[in-house]
């Protein structure tokens, strides 16, 4: 993998962290990651879980020219923060 992927995903996931620490009230682990073919969108894919129970698992989809989160999906029963 090229550096410039490394660090493509090592952003992604900062960004992912804030987002889900924000939203949600949660820290999460990163363990898998998948890059959307480049002419249909700048985007990349994080899976992983919960720190500390991985049966929660967490996704999200973060744009890598800006490092914006997308989308995020935490399961059912972890509720955004007020």
């Amino acid at each position: 993998m090229s550096n410039e992927k490394k660090e493509i995903i090592q952003k992604a996931q900062v960004a992912s962290q804030a987002y889900f620490k924000e939203k949600y009230g949660i820290d999460v682990e990163f363990t898998d990651h998948k890059f959307i073919p480049a002419d249909l969108s700048h985007t990349v894919s994080l899976t992983g879980y919960v720190k500390g129970n991985k049966d929660q698992e967490i996704f999200t989809m973060v744009d890598y020219d800006t490092y914006e989160v997308k989308t995020g999906s935490v399961p059912d029963e972890i509720k955004p923060l007020q």
